[in-house]
């Protein structure tokens, strides 16, 4: 975080200057950073420019705030203006920034058979908290100001973005093409697409506080088909093929509601919009090793999916 940034932070929560210290946390779709002060210590994240509008930020932070009454999610702090977002106007440059208490705990970096059920439990907790607040608020809500994870956001611009990559040979690009008209027929299987997901749960997500689970990163929340929500914790168990034996217990904690053919197509569509997004992420540093054999991996994933 640059000097001027700190200055603004300090001054927007009206923390003391001399007694506030940041440390970068994490770097990677957004900057988060470790703020300490005198009254306690919160994280700060700082999103990546042009990525969301300050209505969308302060609707994924409005969903966080209403679905902390039903789920354990960290509290975003407001700053001095009662607004939950705080935006720095540069020349030729916007920053926005939200800030959320610190919260204590462990992430699960090698989950069991009681892991995955408890997260197939907290994920459809997420979904039948949300539905009963869909029920309560009107079309004016704020925090319908989502994306939506429709054809356009999971096919269309993930294949422009990969068509373009330098990095693809010609065959690489004709997979894409093949993939993403295979996904584009298929696309109407999936209904509704306008329930809300938190679309990126996976236990890098997760904090573990001494009695509860604490969900973390609503930074891609939407709304889409649920599948896609449970095609993140798929893509994460093909990371680790000795790991594919907790899918039914993923499965008996969320209880079911879906087909094979929703969760292969909802699969499928969640691996192709984050490879779409590897040529777009060439600063992030484990983006940079060998793009191209990692969006091999994902093409091969998917064809396991929707042609197998």
């Amino acid at each position: 975080m640059q000097d001027y940034e700190l200055d603004f932070i300090v001054h927007a929560y009206s923390w003391p200057e001399m007694d506030t210290t940041v440390q970068p946390l994490q770097y990677g779709e957004n900057n988060t950073y470790v703020v300490n002060t005198p009254g306690g210590k919160y994280v700060t994240r700082r999103y990546r420019q042009g990525r969301y509008s300050v209505h969308e930020i302060r609707a994924e932070l409005e969903w966080m705030e209403r679905l902390g009454k039903y789920i354990a999610i960290p509290r975003v702090i407001r700053n001095r203006y009662r607004d939950s977002v705080s935006r720095l106007v540069m020349p030729n440059e916007e920053f926005f920034y939200a800030t959320f208490e610190f919260i204590e705990g462990d992430i699960i970096e090698h989950p069991i058979s009681l892991d995955y059920y408890n997260l197939g439990r907290l994920m459809r907790n997420i979904h039948s908290s949300a539905d009963l607040l869909v029920s309560e608020f009107t079309t004016e809500w704020q925090a319908w100001n989502r994306p939506v994870y429709d054809l356009q956001c999971t096919v269309e611009m993930p294949l422009r973005n990969l068509l373009k990559f330098s990095v693809l040979t010609e065959a690489d690009r004709n997979r894409c093409v093949n993939i993403a008209k295979e996904l584009r027929s298929s696309f109407d299987f999936l209904r509704p697409i306008q329930q809300f997901i938190h679309a990126d749960i996976h236990f890098g997500n997760i904090l573990v506080a001494p009695d509860k689970w604490y969900c973390l990163d609503f930074d891609e929340c939407g709304f889409g088909h649920r599948a896609m929500d449970i095609g993140v914790i798929r893509l994460h168990l093909k990371n680790n093929e000795e790991s594919q034996d907790y899918w039914g217990h993923f499965l008996d904690g969320y209880g079911g509601g879906f087909s094979r053919e929703e969760i292969s197509l909802g699969t499928a569509l969640r691996i192709f919009y984050m490879a779409g997004k590897i040529p777009l992420r060439q600063d992030i540093e484990h983006l940079r090793q060998r793009p191209d054999e990692r969006i091999r991996k994902y093409l091969r994933w998917i064809e396991s999916e929707i042609f197998d």
